[in-house]
């Protein structure tokens, strides 16, 4: 095949969309985050936590 005939093929994929929610959210987010960093939690799974609450993550196949 030649470049440009490579070029041409529809390739399949995933598209992923993260989207900042409206305002109180984050702040839930943050706040969740805060009570569980002070309780002792992992702070990796309380960031993961909050990421999740205060972003919408949309996937799609393209």
């Amino acid at each position: 095949m030649t470049h440009m005939e490579k070029a041409m093929v529809p390739r399949r994929g995933i598209r992923i969309d993260l989207t900042l929610r409206p305002l109180p959210s984050p702040l839930i987010g943050l706040g969740g985050a805060w009570l569980g960093v002070r309780s002792g939690a992992d702070v990796p799974v309380v960031t993961f936590a909050a990421f999740l609450v205060a972003v919408r993550v949309s996937i799609r196949r393209i």
